[in-house]
């Protein structure tokens, strides 16, 4: 019985881990001085700009670091070591899923002087083979929806060829093809929101997504994902809905949808709701 029990209690950790890394991003890199020489124990503190939640790990003995699962958002990378000065990255910013590389080279000196570089991290992803594209909050926030529906924007992404949504059986649903995926009357992606899974139960196709105005972006993957999604293996659409940060934010929208007018007049002013309107008189 207490087998059993350690048994479940260890795959349960493993399904969250696993949840986790849907969700959040990773940085690492290596610490090494002047002459390129790693330096081990450096002190490696990882810092959200949005909430101030902060991370810290130390270099091993090949001046190493990870820091995983942190929430997208943006951070700074500061780096101390015994002898040396602080060195300090502003600007990363962590999509989801994202490995961001942050190497740092330290000068001698003292604690008290400090090394600044204002820079993201590259945006040539080593850490594995993962093909896909983040859309940002900006681009939500930009484009044109259709509909206000954030999937209508999975087209921007290359390798999705079919991008729909529709309505069966009185359920709205999202069937997305992705490099010559199939669609043999069920769905072929994985859908996820915040971490689970974001699919209908009838045809494994896509259940509807949050208000554009809720969601802080998504991720679609395309090729060479990882076995923490799983299930099907033409790609991934992976949402993220907006967090909390240390100052007050929100938004506000109107939807004014235009009816036809059967009178001519009218019908031709409506054109110019957000223009000055021309004098009907003129046209009479």
């Amino acid at each position: 019985m207490q087998r059993n029990i350690t048994i479940l209690a260890v795959c349960f950790l493993a399904l969250t881990s696993l949840q986790a890394q849907v969700t959040t991003a990773t940085i690492e890199g290596t610490v090494t001085d002047s002459s390129g020489s790693s330096v081990p124990n450096a002190e490696v503190v990882a810092i959200n700009t949005g909430t101030n939640q902060s991370r810290t790990v130390t270099t091993n003995a090949s001046g190493g670091y990870r820091i995983d699962l942190l929430p997208s958002g943006a951070y700074d990378v500061e780096v101390t070591a015994h002898g040396f000065k602080k060195f300090r990255q502003n600007g990363i910013i962590l999509e989801i899923n994202r490995t961001a590389r942050v190497d740092a080279a330290l000068t001698i000196g003292a604690l008290t002087e400090e090394v600044t570089i204002t820079a993201d991290a590259s945006m040539v992803n080593t850490s594995n083979a993962q093909i896909g594209r983040t859309t940002s909050g900006a681009e939500i926030n930009s484009l044109p929806i259709v509909g206000r529906n954030v999937y209508t924007l999975l087209s921007l992404t290359p390798g999705v060829d079919s991008n729909a949504n529709s309505i069966v059986l009185g359920y709205p649903e999202q069937r997305t093809m992705i490099n010559g995926g199939v669609d043999g009357g069920a769905g072929s992606v994985n859908y996820f929101l915040d971490g689970g899974t974001n699919m209908t139960g009838l045809r494994n196709t896509g259940n509807i997504a949050p208000n554009p105005d809720a969601v802080e972006e998504f991720r679609v993957i395309t090729n060479s994902y990882s076995a923490e999604f799983g299930r099907f293996a033409s790609g991934v659409i992976n949402i993220i809905t907006k967090s909390g940060t240390n100052q007050f934010h929100g938004s506000l929208f109107e939807y004014r949808q235009l009816r036809r007018s059967c009178d001519p007049q009218q019908a031709l002013l409506l054109r110019y709701v957000f223009r000055t309107p021309p004098d009907p008189q003129q046209f009479l």
